[in-house]
C-alpha cells in the first residue's frame, strides 16, 4: 500500500504545480498534508484489522478486501486526478452516477479526457493492487505472525483515529475541495453538502400553479416570430484578454442596436440547466442529475407551449447529437413540436467541431427548409455548439488571436460561432422575415481557462465562467442598455413583452427588460450541490463557497477580471443578507421541482 501513498501525494503536487505555480514550500505543505495523512492511515488501518484479525481464513478475508478496496481507491485517486486536471474541480458522487447512468450518451465525452498516460497509469495502479501482495505477501507476513500486545493495537488503532483526523484537516484560507485527498473529499462532500441549506430560508406557502400561465394577446398587435440563439460556452467579450483582432464582430455590431442589459449572466453555468432558464424563465431543476430530461421533469410551462396556445409553430435545431444529456427528452419538456438534431442533417462539406457536434453553419439549410413550409407565425430555437471543449474544429485556418494555445483554440471556435449568428441573421433578411422577427441571442454560460484555477464551465463561477452576451434584438425597436446585471431569467418575460404579449400568471417572473424596472440582486448557482453560488447585486458581486474556503467580494464595476477580493472591506451584515438569498433561491427551486418532499 505504500506506493498507493506516495502516489496520492505525487499526484496532488503535480495539480499543484499546475494550479498554483508559484506555491511555495509551507503552501504546497498545507495542501498534501491531507493526502499523507490519508496515505498513512491507509496503510496503517489494514495493519491494524491484521493485528485484531488473529484466524487464518479471517485474515484471507482482510488481505483480499484490501486488496479490492485499495484498487479502487487507487483507481479512483488517478480518475479524480485526470478530471481535476482537465477542469479544476474534483469529481463527486453524483457525476461519477450519471456517467455510469448515461456512459453511452456521454461516450464521446469521456474518449476526449483518455490520454496514453492516463491508460497506462489506471492500468498500473489496478495491476499493482491486484499483484503486489502476492508478490510481497509472504515477507510481510511474518511481521504479523508475532503476537501483538493490547497496548499495540490500542495504540495502532489510535494511530488509525488521529491520521484519519488530520487527512480531514485544511489550512483556514485553503480550498477544502483541493487540499483534501480524494477519497476524503468524496467521503466528506456530503456531509458539507447536508449542512449547506438551512430549510429556515425557504420560503413558505402554497407554490404557483403553472398551469394558469398563459399569453394575452394585446389589442391591434399583429403577430410576429421568435428565434432564439443560444450560443454553446459564449463567455462576454468584456471577460476576455486582450486579443490581436475582435473576436465577435458579429456580436458586438448587434449588440450596439439591440436591447441588453449593462452585464448579462446565466442562471446555472450548464448547457441543460440554461436551455430551461432560457424557454421557461425560472430556475432550473438544481441538480447535477440531468433531471429535467426525465419524464414531468419540469413542472412550468415554457414559452413553445404558451406560444403553441396562440398559434405558433415551434422547432429546435442543434449541430449537436441527440443523445448528449438526452437532449431530445430535455426539448419535448420544453414544449417544442420538432426538434431536429446534427444527427439528421446532412454533414456532407461541413467539419466537426468537436468530439459530439459539427459547425453550426450545418443547421441553416435544414432551419431554411422549416421555414419555408411556416405560413404562420413561429418560434424558431438553434443551439450552436461549436465553441464547446474540445474546440477542435476541423477544415478551418486558425487565427492567432492570443499566444496561449487552448485559449486560442477556444477563441476561434468562438469566431466561427459568431459568424454564424451572421449567417442567420442574413438568412432571414434573404427570406424577407427579418423586419417581423425578434432575435433572443444569449450564450448558455462562459467557460474557464485558469483564471481562478477553474477550466471548463459547470462550477467556473467568476465572471469568465458565468457573464454571457445577451441581447434582444428587434429590427422595429431601437437599441437600449439596460442598467445593472440581469440574467436568463429576464428573456422570457422580455420575448413575451416584445412580441406583443402580457402575461397571465401566479408564478414570480423576472420582469421584462423592456419595462425599466428593477431586476435586482440576481443569483448564479454551481453545477454541484453546495459547491459555489454568486449574488450580483449592482455593481458587488458576492461568491459564496459554502465553507469550502472564506467567501469573496469583488466590485466587477472596476475588476472585472476579479483580481482584487475586497471582503475584508463589506460589510458583514451584506454579506449575510446575500447569503440567504442565494440559499433560499435554491431551496426554494428545490421544492418547486420536489414539491412533496
Amino acid at each position: 500500500m505504500v506506493p498507493f501513498a506516495v502516489l496520492g501525494v505525487w499526484l496532488k503536487i503535480v495539480r499543484i504545480d499546475r494550479f498554483f505555480p508559484r506555491a511555495g514550500l509551507a503552501e504546497t505543505a498545507a495542501k498534501t498534508s491531507s493526502d499523507i495523512a490519508f496515505g498513512l492511515f491507509w496503510c496503517l488501518l489494514w495493519a491494524v484489522v491484521l493485528l485484531y484479525v488473529r484466524k487464518s481464513r479471517r485474515r484471507t478475508v482482510v488481505v483480499l478486501l484490501a486488496q479490492l478496496a485499495t484498487a479502487v481507491v487507487g483507481a479512483f485517486m488517478v480518475l479524480n486526478h485526470a478530471y481535476a486536471m482537465r477542469t479544476g474541480n474534483p469529481l463527486t458522487l453524483s457525476q461519477i452516477s450519471l456517467a455510469v447512468r448515461e456512459a453511452e450518451a456521454m461516450s464521446g465525452l469521456l474518449g476526449s479526457q483518455v490520454t496514453p498516460s492516463f491508460i497506462a497509469l489506471l492500468s498500473g495502479v489496478v495491476a499493482w493492487a491486484l499483484v503486489a501482495p502476492f508478490l510481497l505477501g509472504r515477507p510481510f507476513e511474518r511481521l504479523f505472525r508475532r503476537e501483538a500486545g493490547p497496548a499495540v493495537r490500542r495504540l495502532g488503532l489510535a494511530g488509525v483515529v488521529i491520521l484519519l483526523l488530520a487527512a480531514t484537516w485544511t489550512a483556514p484560507t485553503a480550498s477544502a475541495a483541493f487540499s483534501l485527498a480524494p477519497a476524503v473529499q468524496l467521503a466528506v462532500s456530503p456531509l458539507r453538502e447536508a449542512a449547506a441549506y438551512p430549510e429556515a430560508l425557504a420560503s413558505e406557502g402554497p407554490l404557483p400553479d403553472p398551469d394558469r400561465t398563459r399569453l394575452v394577446p394585446r389589442a391591434g398587435v399583429e403577430p410576429r416570430n421568435l428565434v432564439i440563439i443560444t450560443l454553446e460556452s459564449q463567455r462576454a467579450t468584456s471577460t476576455l484578454p486582450e486579443t490581436r483582432q475582435p473576436v465577435t464582430p458579429v456580436l458586438d455590431a448587434l449588440a450596439e442596436q439591440s436591447v441588453r442589459p449593462e452585464r448579462g449572466y446565466t442562471v446555472l453555468p450548464h448547457t441543460s440547466k440554461s436551455l430551461v432558464s432560457i424557454h421557461c424563465g425560472m430556475a432550473p431543476p438544481p441538480d447535477s442529475d440531468n433531471s429535467e430530461a426525465s419524464e414531468d421533469g419540469l413542472p412550468q410551462r415554457c414559452i413553445p407551449e404558451l406560444l403553441a396556445e396562440q398559434g405558433y409553430d415551434t422547432a429546435f435545431f442543434q449541430s449537436a447529437t441527440e443523445h448528449f444529456e438526452r437532449r431530445r427528452d430535455t426539448v419535448a419538456n420544453l414544449g417544442f413540436h420538432k426538434f431536429t438534431p446534427v444527427d439528421r442533417m446532412d454533414k456532407t462539406g461541413f467539419n466537426k467541431a468537436n468530439y459530439f457536434g459539427y459547425e453550426d453553419d450545418i443547421m441553416l439549410e435544414p432551419a431554411r427548409r422549416w421555414l419555408s413550409t411556416q405560413d404562420g407565425p413561429f418560434l424558431l430555437s438553434m443551439l450552436t455548439v461549436t465553441a464547446h471543449h474540445d474546440y477542435k474544429l476541423q477544415g478551418y485556418e486558425p487565427i492567432d488571436f492570443v499566444d496561449q494555445p487552448l485559449l486560442n483554440k477556444y477563441l476561434n471556435s468562438v469566431h466561427v460561432q459568431d459568424r454564424f449568428v451572421g449567417n442567420v441573421i442574413e438568412m432571414f433578411k434573404e427570406l424577407g422575415l427579418y423586419e417581423d422577427t425578434v432575435f433572443v441571442i444569449t450564450g448558455d454560460h462562459g467557460e474557464g481557462f485558469g483564471e481562478h484555477q477553474l477550466y471548463q464551465h459547470d462550477n467556473t463561477i467568476y465572471e469568465e465562467g458565468i457573464r454571457i452576451p445577451m441581447m434582444i434584438h428587434d429590427p422595429q425597436r431601437g437599441p437600449e442598455l439596460i442598467e445593472g446585471p440581469a440574467n436568463q431569467l429576464a428573456l422570457l418575460p422580455t420575448a413575451v413583452d416584445a412580441l406583443g404579449f402580457d402575461l397571465a400568471t401566479d408564478v414570480d417572473y423576472r420582469p421584462s427588460l423592456y419595462s425599466g424596472e428593477p431586476q435586482g440582486p440576481v443569483v448564479v448557482s454551481c453545477w454541484v450541490r453546495g459547491r459555489c453560488t454568486a449574488v450580483l447585486d449592482g455593481d458587488r458581486k458576492l461568491i459564496h463557497h459554502f465553507g469550502d474556503r472564506r467567501d469573496e467580494v469583488f466590485d466587477v464595476s472596476v475588476d472585472p477580471f476579479e483580481r482584487n477580493d475586497i471582503v475584508e472591506e463589506a460589510d458583514e451584515d451584506w454579506m449575510e443578507s446575500r447569503r440567504e438569498i442565494a440559499v433560499g433561491w435554491y431551496l426554494d427551486a428545490e421544492r418547486w421541482y420536489a414539491p412533496g418532499e
